[in-house]
């Protein structure tokens, strides 16, 4: 979580902590730990990014640059398979480790001093996204 604090809007450190840890290293780790934006990249076995399919937003002028999201899938940790990300212990082991669709959104930064770097803005768990649309009646069980 260190690693990754200085490449995340201060919105964004906000969103993932309950707005509890965007102010500071320390407060952003002890609090992301428990953020269910960040749980699936805790000890995944894998992280793809489909690059190829990216969807850009163009830049708003004068309020944000523009944006560009990436579909990314995240095996889970091999713990996973027979715990659940709570911490409870399943009542069988998976087959399988769990798969989580997510949708990150990088924006490019229009004031100094990260003027011109692109900054996570959103992390998106896809199953809830989009609650409520008629198009995810699936999700969810």
């Amino acid at each position: 979580l260190k690693r990754i604090f200085p490449f995340l809007t201060w919105e964004c450190r906000k969103v993932v902590t309950a707005r509890r840890g965007g102010d500071t290293v320390e407060a952003f780790c002890q609090h992301g730990l428990l953020g269910p934006a960040l749980q699936p990249f805790m000890g995944a076995t894998r992280v793809d990014i489909n690059f190829e399919d990216a969807t850009i937003t163009p830049a708003s002028p004068p309020t944000r640059g523009e944006m560009i999201s990436y579909a990314v899938q995240i095996h889970g940790a091999s713990v996973l398979t027979f715990q659940h990300m709570s911490g409870f212990i399943k009542d069988h082991v998976e087959d399988e480790l769990p798969v989580t669709d997510m949708v990150i959104r990088l924006e490019k930064i229009r004031r100094p001093p990260l003027q011109g770097c692109w900054l996570v803005r959103e992390i998106l768990d896809v199953r809830y996204a989009f609650a409520g649309d008629m198009g995810n009646a699936h999700v969810g069980g």
